[in-house]
């Protein structure tokens, strides 16, 4: 990127304000940066270093008489080109370890622990979306005959998920028609995604004899029931309480921006569902095309679990700690990917 013009010098002090203002939240000054940091420069070069840099976009003053601090620009800047990626220490990733191995106990757990343990670690807003099933592939279904003219479905998706749903029908049906509408269902939608067979059910289950028959009637016309699994997913969050202890959150117009947030759900839902890659993911401020997240920064991931996925992140001010974010996110989402994999299997 753009790095590649910066001196070693401008480089070197871009680097420091950053660590300073990230760890103080307080404008930071040329007379500070040389007693601190000891980079070698009278404050007077450091001054000039600092002008240059608000010249080409990477700093700001937010006052007169106040030190500089990072624009988003400057940010990205940082994160692309300067800072060094650390290793979370061995106790963190134990806490980690520990907390999912219980929670993976119980399925439903995993997530919201997910959530908590990330937010406690970061010391950020965490959140935690699970998988998205419609991306799976349709394994096999199951017909179970209940009283009452009515047929358990059982539902598998190759990820190892498993969906019932009771249909109920307009007449009694034998267990050979059952037996026989089931095996048409599968020979017919195996292999095909669920998003695949929301879209095209009624045509793949048709121009049969089978396909007139009550039970796969009423499956095409259950369809929007038995394969739309968006309820399945739900959005965790974690960690609010460390969000407001930022210092930007004693403004309530900033504090009441993520209190918006959190509560419409469906911004984030569309930002998490843009992330289509492995690759950690980082936004910072204006990069946002939602208005809602121009002030805060994301750092999120995908995780797997078999062939489907979900995402995991961390949102917080654009004054965060990047570099550990990005180790800490990159760490969990291996992890509960792991973790879902021995589920699975």
């Amino acid at each position: 990127m753009i790095a590649s013009t910066l001196s070693q010098r401008e480089r070197l002090i871009l680097n420091c304000i950053v660590d300073s203002y990230v760890s103080n939240a307080k404008p930071v000054g040329s007379r500070y940066l040389s007693k601190k940091y000891r980079v070698g420069v009278s404050p007077a070069t450091i001054r000039n270093v600092m002008n240059d840099l608000e010249d080409r976009g990477y700093l700001k003053q937010p006052h007169v008489s106040a030190g500089r601090v990072p624009t988003d620009h400057g940010y990205r800047l940082y994160v692309d080109s300067i800072m060094g990626i650390p290793t979370l220490s061995k106790r963190e990733r134990q806490v980690i370890a520990d907390n999912l191995r219980v929670a993976s106990e119980e399925e439903d757990e995993i997530f919201g622990t997910s959530s908590r343990v990330l937010s406690k670690i970061s010391s950020q807003l965490a959140i935690v979306l699970e998988p998205r099933f419609d991306q799976g592939v349709f394994q096999k279904m199951e017909l179970i005959s209940m009283a009452d003219r009515k047929v358990l479905v059982v539902i598998m998706i190759k990820s190892g998920f498993v969906r019932t749903v009771m249909l109920e029908l307009d007449s009694d049906v034998n267990s050979d028609s059952l037996s026989k509408s089931c095996w048409f269902v599968n020979e017919r939608l195996s292999g095909l995604s669920i998003r695949e067979i929301l879209d095209s059910v009624e045509e793949r289950l048709s121009g049969d004899s089978i396909a007139h028959n009550q039970v796969v009637q009423t499956i095409v016309n259950s369809s929007r029931k038995l394969f739309n699994f968006k309820d399945e997913n739900y959005l965790h969050f974690g960690g609010m309480n460390y969000l407001l202890s930022n210092p930007e959150f004693s403004n309530r117009e900033y504090a009441l921006k993520i209190l918006q947030l959190i509560e419409s759900k469906q911004a984030l839902l569309n930002y998490l569902d843009e992330i289509s890659d492995d690759k950690i993911s980082i936004r910072i401020g204006k990069e946002n095309e939602d208005d809602m997240f121009r002030d805060y920064s994301i750092v999120s991931v995908r995780y797997h679990r078999g062939n489907v996925s979900g995402t995991l992140g961390v949102v917080g001010p654009t004054r965060m700690r990047y570099a550990r974010m990005m180790s800490l996110v990159d760490y969990m989402g291996k992890y509960l990917t792991q973790i879902l994999d021995t589920q699975s299997s």
